[in-house]
Parts: C-alpha cells; sequence; structure tokens
C-alpha cells in the first residue's frame, strides 16, 4: 500500500508539474474553411509558436467545424478535450450571457471605433472578468474579427427594414439576436452555422447574415444571391484558451503564448479586413447582387434596444465605454 501511494503521490506532483517546453503540443478549432479569417489567425499563432520557441511549441489547427459547432468547441475547452478556439460573442453568450449584448446591432461605427474598444485595456479587464466570474475553465487569449456582418438573401432586394418583414432569417442561437431581428420585422431561426446553405436551398430559410469573406469562403452567396449591405454588426470573436494547460505551462511558455495569441489576433482582425474587401468583389463578378440599403432606416429601429438590453444584461457600463471612443 505504501508503495501504490507513493507512486500515487509522484504521479501527481508530475501532472501538477509545469509543462516542459518539448511536451508543448495545443490543439486549436475553428468553424470556419481553410484560407478563412479564423484559419489565418490559427496559422499565424502556430507560426510564432514555433519561431519562439524554437519549434518546442506546436500548434495543430482542426478547421471547418471538424470538431463540431462553436458552441460544441467551447464545451470542448472548458473539458480540455480542446485547449483553444475562436468564439463569435453570440456563440460565447450561451455561457456568458452578458456577451450577449455585442449581438446589439449599430454599437461600432466603423473599423477604427471597433478597434480602439478591443484593444482598450479597460474594455479587456471587464470581458476578462466576466468570464472568471463564470468559473468556466476558460480564459480569453486574444479577440479575433469575424467582419462585418450583412444581410444575404433567396428573396431579393430590400432597402428598408420594411423590405425584411416576414423573412426567415437564420441567427446566432441567443435572444438579443432573436429581438433584434423581431425588431427589423423578419422571422428569426437559430441554427448552427454548418446547416445554413442546404436550409437556403431548401427554402427552410429566406436569408442569413454574416461577414462578405464567410458568405464567400463557405459559397452562402450561391443559394441567396441577393447581398444586402447593412454593415448592421462588426464581430467580436473571442480566442479561448484552457485555463488549466494554460496555467500548467511554464512561465517561459505562457509569456510566449499570451504575446504570440495578441500579435496573432492583431494580424487576424487585419486579415480579416482584407478578405472583405476582396470578398465582395469576387462575388458581384460571380453574379451575386450587391445592395446598398438605406442604413439609417435600420440603425434608427435599433438604437433604442442598445440602451435596453445593456440595462438588462447589466452592461451599461461596457456600453458606456464602446460609445465613449465613437467620440
Amino acid at each position: 500500500m505504501k508503495r501504490f501511494g507513493f507512486a500515487g503521490l509522484a504521479l501527481a506532483a508530475v501532472l501538477a508539474a509545469p509543462l516542459q517546453a518539448q511536451d508543448l503540443q495545443l490543439r486549436a478549432g475553428h468553424d470556419q474553411p481553410v484560407g478563412s479569417m479564423y484559419d489565418e489567425g490559427h496559422k499565424m499563432l502556430q507560426k510564432l509558436l514555433e519561431e519562439r520557441s524554437g519549434g518546442k511549441m506546436k500548434l495543430a489547427i482542426f478547421p471547418a467545424a471538424q470538431l463540431g459547432s462553436e458552441v460544441a468547441m467551447i464545451e470542448g475547452v472548458r473539458l480540455g478535450t480542446l485547449d483553444m478556439s475562436a468564439a463569435h460573442v453570440a456563440n460565447a453568450s450561451t455561457v456568458v450571457p452578458e456577451l450577449a449584448l455585442f449581438s446589439v446591432a449599430y454599437l461600432f461605427k466603423d473599423r477604427d471605433h471597433y478597434e480602439k474598444v478591443v484593444n482598450d485595456p479597460k474594455f479587456q479587464a471587464r470581458i476578462d472578468q466576466l468570464v472568471a466570474s463564470k468559473n468556466l475553465g476558460v480564459k480569453v487569449i486574444g479577440y479575433y474579427s469575424a467582419g462585418v456582418r450583412n444581410i444575404y438573401t433567396r428573396r431579393g432586394p430590400a432597402n428598408t427594414p420594411d423590405d425584411l418583414k416576414g423573412t426567415k432569417i437564420r441567427v446566432m442561437n441567443n435572444p438579443v439576436e432573436a429581438k433584434i431581428w423581431n425588431t427589423l420585422g423578419a422571422i428569426p431561426t437559430p441554427m448552427n452555422f454548418g446547416e445554413v446553405y442546404q436550409s437556403l436551398q431548401s427554402g427552410v430559410l429566406d436569408a442569413a447574415e454574416n461577414g462578405l469573406a464567410v458568405i464567400e469562403s463557405n459559397r452562402h452567396y450561391e443559394a441567396a444571391k441577393t447581398i444586402i449591405l447593412s454593415e448592421h454588426q462588426r464581430s467580436i470573436s473571442l480566442l479561448l484558451m484552457n485555463e488549466r494547460k494554460l496555467n500548467a505551462m511554464s512561465a517561459d511558455q505562457r509569456n510566449t503564448l499570451l504575446a504570440a495569441a495578441k500579435e496573432a489576433a492583431v494580424f487576424e482582425r487585419k486579415r480579416d479586413a482584407e478578405l472583405n474587401a476582396e470578398a465582395i468583389e469576387r462575388m458581384r463578378a460571380k453574379g451575386a447582387q450587391i445592395v446598398e440599403p438605406n442604413r439609417a432606416s435600420f440603425s434608427s429601429r435599433i438604437a433604442p434596444i442598445q440602451d435596453e438590453v445593456a440595462t438588462s444584461l447589466k452592461m451599461t457600463d461596457v456600453l458606456e465605454l464602446v460609445r465613449s471612443h465613437a467620440k
């Protein structure tokens, strides 16, 4: 019994010890195709880790929802079966409800405004505090972008919200998304991303909304040929890391990872903007109909909801912080 006891203590000590560099193999997932903005961010992180560790820190990337939906991958990161994943805040709000604030449309007026917010240490500290308060076992190590979300539809052009009345539109699964699209007159239909193409083809859906590069890379414009440039949401995606894995690293490994993740996130956001600019022209060339709607008619309906949602989620301080960077 003593021999087994000492063996057990020795094994526990090994498991509790910081990971050695030669043992560090990380796994990261995302739900977008190879070459997408998430994929570009993960590949940059992979490159930086290998370069800065002399090849001793490696990252295996699992793209295109190979490991399941974003919600499933968030759970994987929580459990430790996956080390890290990109998670759109709408999906992350399934475990941190306050993040649903960022599903409210027209929070950011442009890319410069968005960048000022996600780079603000006060903003980052508040998000860290929110995530930590849920005891999820995950840590935010970077802020990715999933583009500027626009509407794409099988039903033809829509210039104002009135033109969307009765449109069955795919939304991510949180109550704020539903509230936004109900307010705009559409019929919100929660659905996993991987089911959208077929649902548009079959008529289960009339429309969906996403970033232009995402619409292109997943070929959704083939099933919904009209793209309405509503620009209703600038998407924040969290790069989530399993906290136990992070804490088990040596100080040098942890510092290397955190610095590389921050740098990769900056690269990903820049690359995302480039991919979206390129995507619209390619889709136009392939027959997509591009519509410039009356955006003011959309944003005016949403403005009152921003304060309502922030109050209900106890996120008025975050809304004020976001608005302060627009001045």
